[in-house]
């Protein structure tokens, strides 16, 4: 029997390093993967939260929309038709008589007093008090006021801003193509070519 050699400079056990970097590498993996998951279940909580509050505010949206359209109320259903159709009238007069040369720079429609006010310009003051003239001559028309007429010197060309305050007629939209009478021939004529004064 031979006895073992023995080498004191060498150790007597394997190296434990490597195991203790890998054990500690799970570890951290294994701690960030569980917060990862932890984000996780928050966030899809936070949806789901979300999901049902903005399930719960359709729904109160529909009970209120359902409550609109079924209501037996015969006063509320007529006051949602004035208000859908309320401007119909004055959008109806405001295209009726519209043309290419008037430009438009502001409209507002008040349907509780039937009024428009609208600013436009146009090339002269003649095309601008002919639309103001065609919109009196309107059955939906009750009154026509030019508020404002400022003639703008520009470098091509001059041009007129004019202002008019219009208040039309309760159950009427729908602008006259022609008219009776010797005195609506050219009204015929431009209603002919387009609806609209030249």
């Amino acid at each position: 029997m031979k006895a073992p050699a023995l080498n004191l400079h060498r150790p007597n056990r394997t190296d434990a390093v490597p195991g203790l970097v890998a054990l500690l590498a799970g570890i951290v993996v294994l701690i960030l993967t569980m917060q990862y998951v932890d984000t996780l279940t928050e966030q899809g909580e936070a949806l789901d939260e979300r999901e049902s509050a903005v399930a719960k505010q359709e729904q109160t949206f529909r009970t209120i929309s359902n409550a609109h359209r079924n209501s037996g109320d015969a006063h509320a259903a007529q006051l949602m038709a004035q208000q859908r159709y309320a401007a119909e009238p004055a959008r109806a007069l405001v295209e009726g008589g519209w043309n290419p040369s008037i430009a438009l720079l502001s409209l507002d429609i008040a349907t509780a007093s039937r009024t428009i006010n609208m600013q436009f310009e146009t090339r002269s003051a003649q095309e601008a008090l002919s639309y103001a003239d065609w919109l009196q001559a309107q059955p939906s028309t009750e009154s026509v006021t030019v508020k404002r007429q400022t003639e703008k010197a520009g470098a091509p060309m001059t041009s007129v801003e004019t202002a008019i305050e219009l208040t039309w007629r309760p159950f009427f939209g729908r602008p006259v193509v022609a008219a009776s009478g010797p005195a609506s021939a050219a009204a015929a004529a431009s209603g002919a070519s387009g609806g609209a004064p030249k």
